[in-house]
């Protein structure tokens, strides 16, 4: 394992209970390091955003974000981490919830702390055997050496239907008509036990194959119905080489092509793309990669970061026109822009200077601060409408925790002027 601790963010409304859980389990001592807390799920979510934890450790009923829906919220940003609901409600609905979650435990309130220190156990061995899945158990070596000779020699003289025949007598399933690209990652220790890694996580949105070759690991993916989940695959793989890798995993991906007879190139704007990246993160070698689309036209590697800017700018835009739709999220804005939405958050905050959500909260806590000051203006309550929250309470918190201080004694500070 590349840490030797999971990560944890505890998230509970209930402050003495918070504490309590967060001050006196020994968090390190059972495989942990618990690294934020929360009193509500917006500063849950925040944190996720921030934080990326491996556990999220949540009561079910919190203020302005429930726990179910902070699960949901948390998958889009990071598709690997595990989720512990610690809640009072013993409700059939609440476990189902949790199950749809994908939820690792459901831990019922009055809980002590030796209880929740051995379900804390429990959780740390399931999370270790998920991540053990990933690990070789054998390894058909002609499959590989196959997908290297697709790949890597320009002189090979396959036809379409001749590559095609031997990927399938090597294991791998596709029918015409499909698409191919190949994926080159850089890690510290690209030997084949990484690479079949990379294919258990893959093969749950593509028929790849992949192995390792001068210090990366190289994975010929081909897919049959386009790749609209590549955004979900890329997150889930980043984050699984970074915890069972290396922390300074670089992806570099292809164009997509409609033939194996363009393996060859493939592979080298794959490499390319990855070899020019200078930071850990996804490198797509063409602007529609970063949107996940279908477009035909390239763009040079040296540009590609143009697209990245425009998108943000276009996310920029939306947050700032639409910032009074209550249903404005990091979701739909990703939807909207098709783009994943860990994608989207991830590269605002490198070209915007912080995370979508609180991208979001910044520009409607800046107009509710300019309504407020209108003189003769609208009531608190309108002003909340006005700026995307239907709950006045969820409005006051915000904005006392950006300006702070409340938008009443802000109001009273304004007139008194």
């Amino acid at each position: 394992m590349a840490e030797e601790y999971y990560t944890v963010v505890v998230a509970d409304d209930e402050e003495e209970l918070r504490e309590a859980v967060c001050s006196m389990i020994r968090w390190e001592e059972i495989g942990f390091r618990l690294v934020g807390s929360a009193g509500n799920g917006l500063d849950a979510l925040q944190l996720v955003e921030q934080l990326q934890p491996d556990l999220l450790l949540t009561d079910i009923q919190m203020p302005f974000i429930t726990g179910t829906e902070l699960a949901k919220s948390v998958r889009e940003l990071q598709p690997l981490i595990s989720i512990a609901f610690l809640s009072g409600y013993d409700d059939f609905e609440y476990a189902q919830r949790a199950i749809e979650n994908r939820v690792i435990s459901y831990l019922l309130k009055p809980i002590s702390v030796a209880e929740l220190t051995a379900a804390l156990c429990e959780i740390h061995k399931k999370m270790e055997r998920s991540f053990q899945e990933l690990l070789p158990v054998d390894v058909h070596v002609s499959k590989h050496l196959t997908t290297a000779s697709l790949l890597l020699d320009p002189y090979a003289e396959y036809s379409a239907e001749e590559a095609e025949a031997l990927l399938l007598e090597s294991g791998m399933v596709f029918t015409r008509p499909y698409d191919i690209a190949v994926f080159s990652v850089r890690v510290h220790h690209a030997d084949q036990r990484s690479a079949h890694m990379i294919d258990r996580i893959l093969r749950k949105y593509f028929s790849c194959c992949s192995f390792a070759s001068g210090g990366r690991i190289l994975s010929l993916v081909i897919s049959e119905n386009g790749f609209s989940q590549i955004g979900a695959a890329l997150d889930e793989l980043y984050y699984a080489c970074r915890r069972m890798l290396d922390e300074n995993c670089i992806l570099g991906i292809s164009r997509f092509y409609p033939s194996l007879r363009n393996c060859t190139e493939a592979c080298r704007e794959a490499v390319e793309t990855q070899q020019n990246a200078s930071e850990a993160g996804i490198f797509r070698y063409e602007d529609r990669l970063a949107h996940f689309g279908t477009a035909t036209s390239s763009i040079s590697v040296s540009s590609a970061g143009e697209g990245v800017r425009s998108l943000c700018r276009q996310a920029m835009k939306i947050i700032a026109s639409e910032y009074p739709d209550e249903t404005l999220s990091l979701s739909s804005v990703s939807e909207r822009l098709h783009v994943n939405p860990n994608y989207l958050s991830a590269n605002m905050k490198k070209y915007a200077g912080d995370t979508f959500i609180n991208l979001l909260i910044r520009e409607r806590m800046e107009q509710a601060l300019r309504l407020l000051q209108q003189p003769g203006g609208m009531k608190i309550a309108e002003i909340a409408t006005a700026c995307g929250y239907s709950d006045q309470h969820y409005f006051s918190y915000c904005f006392k925790k950006y300006h702070g201080t409340s938008p009443v004694r802000m109001r009273r500070s304004e007139e008194s002027v």
